[in-house]
Parts: structure tokens; sequence; C-alpha cells
């Protein structure tokens, strides 16, 4: 493998890397949200004070066809008409709201029940003020205004400790019970069907529930327009049977075949690394160096060495096998030359000036040889 193709398989397994523990930081740290939260969380799953465990196996034991849901509100069953959403954690996903207004409207109940502000809330045009720290006050049993119906009935003793104000903006909404910090439980028409909202989640938990008239208002809310219908507790938005980790998000989403694919392509990329799918490569051939280089390196070695003598040889040589490759060796100027180079009576003593002069003699005697050649002389 090349430089380059090392470096880029080693950059994708870094990137990689990096992508997984990027992904396991994001679910250990919804893990540890979670575990701070789960005292106070307002589900039928809880068994703390704040939790709501103690409310639906109480409703289980009335023998009322109640049931936990989740499922995505576009998928809310037909036979289905009360529906308690407690102090939703996670927000809508999309069509939700409209999917869940549709189903209401049809003649069915939604009993929102919040102590802080959430999009469902606002979606059903319901405001909760905060509570002032400096109008708290100790007393459980505070005066409480109510409006006769039958959400109200058989109630007069509430315990609350404090909740935010409940107000709306509709019209229609009519507050039923109010207290010294505002309205605590309100409802209003939506189409054929209506939606109950209660500012005060304490009321209804495994710690309160049988104080006062808590279990008296539970009923009010969830059977007054219940009918032969099914009772239906959202437990969708606290996490159950939904979508709350990265991997559990991309197992689910629109992603996970462009990404299979993507790894399918990695994968081919790896395994057919060194191949060549084309035409073969020619085979790298090494440089061979010129021939003007070897004859300037022995040129130089002659002159370095003093091997004049060698040279003066090697001259002469190269000089009879020219001859003979352009077929004037026989003649006699050339001929002549040759024998006086070789009949040279002191080959050990040869000077530069010496060299030269017969290698100019040799070549001139060759070249016109070889003019005599082609004139046919």
């Amino acid at each position: 493998m090349t430089k380059g193709g090392r470096a880029t398989w080693l950059l994708m397994g870094g990137f990689g890397i990096v992508l997984f523990l990027a992904a396991y930081w994001l679910v250990a740290l919804e893990s540890s949200q979670t575990d701070k939260q789960s005292s106070q969380r307002r589900t039928t799953y809880s068994a703390a004070a704040g939790g709501y465990k103690a409310f639906y196996l109480w409703l289980q034991s009335l023998n009322l066809p109640i049931g936990r849901w989740e499922k995505n509100f576009k998928d809310l069953p037909q036979d289905g008409s009360v529906l308690v959403m407690v102090e939703p954690e996670l927000g809508p996903g999309t069509g939700e709201v409209e999917a869940l207004k549709e189903w209401v409207g049809a003649g069915r109940t939604l009993v929102l029940i919040a102590s802080r502000p959430n999009p469902f809330l606002k979606n059903m045009q319901f405001t909760l003020e905060p509570m002032i720290a400096m109008h708290q006050r100790e007393e459980k049993n505070e005066a409480l205004l109510f409006q006769p119906g039958s959400y109200t009935q058989g109630i007069h003793s509430l315990q609350s400790n404090g909740h935010a104000d409940l107000t709306s903006q509709h019209p229609e909404t009519v507050v039923l019970i109010r207290s010294s910090w505002g309205g605590l439980l309100a409802v209003r028409a939506e189409g054929n069907g209506v939606v109950i909202c209660l500012s005060d989640p304490d009321l209804l938990s495994n710690q309160s529930l049988k104080d006062g008239d808590h279990a008296r208002l539970a009923l009010n809310l969830v059977l007054s327009n219940r009918g032969d219908g099914s009772l239906l507790i959202d437990e969708y938005h606290h996490g159950y049977g939904r979508v709350t980790s990265v991997l559990e998000h991309l197992v689910h989403s629109r992603a996970l075949i462009p990404a299979l694919q993507g790894t399918l392509l990695l994968f081919v990329l790896w395994a057919a690394r060194g191949r060549r799918f084309g035409l073969p490569r020619p085979l790298i051939q090494e440089k061979r160096r010129s021939s003007l280089e070897y004859v300037e390196a022995m040129a130089q070695l002659f002159q370095r060495g003093r091997a004049r003598v060698l040279a003066f040889e090697a001259l002469v040589s190269w000089t009879e096998k020219e001859a003979k490759n352009i077929l004037v060796h026989r003649d006699h100027t050339l001929q002549n030359k040759l024998l006086a180079a070789r009949r040279n009576p002191d080959k050990q003593i040869v000077s530069e000036r010496d060299l030269l002069v017969s290698a100019r003699g040799l070549y001139s005697a060759l070249d016109e040889a070889r003019r005599k050649a082609t004139r046919g002389v």
C-alpha cells in the first residue's frame, strides 16, 4: 500500500473512532440525566414518591380498561376514549399534535397534568404562570373556589403545597378549581371532545393520592367522559417505546439504509485495496543512464588516472570496429593510420596532445573513407 493510501485509511479509522466515542458519550449523558430525574418522573412505572404507579394500579384494580400507551400519537386507537398525559418529558414528534387534536376532536377526552409549560399545553392553548416564591404558604388546607359540575363533584379538600397559575386565552375555557396560587383545574372544548388541564401533578402522585379528596378528583377526571372506551396513560413521551439514544435513532431513522450502503462501500474499498478494476498498469522500469553520461565518466576516469595509453588503445579499437561496421576497413589511408598507431614505439609515454592529434587523425581518416564509399571511389 502506498504512503498516501495508508494515510487515508488511518484518517478514516480515526474518524470512525471519534464518531463512536461521540455516540457513546451522548448515550451515557442521556442515561445519567435520566437517573438524576428518576425520583421526580411522573410515570406509571415509577414507585417513587412523585411517580404515578399507585394511580395506575389503583385504576387497574377497579377493573377499568386501562393501558399504557407507548406509541406515536398518530397511532392512537379508535376505541380509546380518554388519554392521560402527566408531565411529558419529551416533546411531540412531526404531526403528533395534529393527530392528537383530531383524535380529541372526534369526541374524546385529553387530561393534561403538568406543573411547568410544555409544547402540548401550548398547542392546547393553556398557559402556566410560575408560582411566586413569596406567595408560597405552609398550610396544606387552602381555601378553594369550585365551579359546580361533574369534574368537582364530591371534592371538598385538596392538599396542595403550591402550583403554577393555570390560565388560557381560549374563550371557551372554564377554570373549575382556583386556589390562592391561581387556577388549578380548567377545561375547554376541542371540537366534539374535551381537554382538561390540572396544574399540580403532586395531587395524584404515589405520595398524595390517598390524601384528602385526591382519589375522587382522579375518578372525576378519567371517568366523567369515558363512556365505553378504554383509558390510556401516555408513556411514549416519557421515553418508553420511543427512540431515546443515538443508536436507536439511527436504527429507526431513514438514515439506516444510507449508513449500511456507506459501510458496504468502505468494506469493498478495503477488500479491493491494491487491486485495479481497469486495464493493468505497465511495470515500472528502472531508468537507465545515458550513454553520454557513461562516456563522460570514462573520460573523466582516464583523465584523472592519467591512463592515456588505455585511452589510446580504446581509440584504436573503436576506430577499427566502427570501420568494419560501415564496411570501410579496407580503405588504404585508414589502414595506414591504424597501422601507424599500432606501431607506436613507446606506448608508455603518451601525452594529451599526442592523444588528441591521434584521435583527430583517425577520425579524419574514418570520415574520409566514409565519403569515398558514398561516392563509389
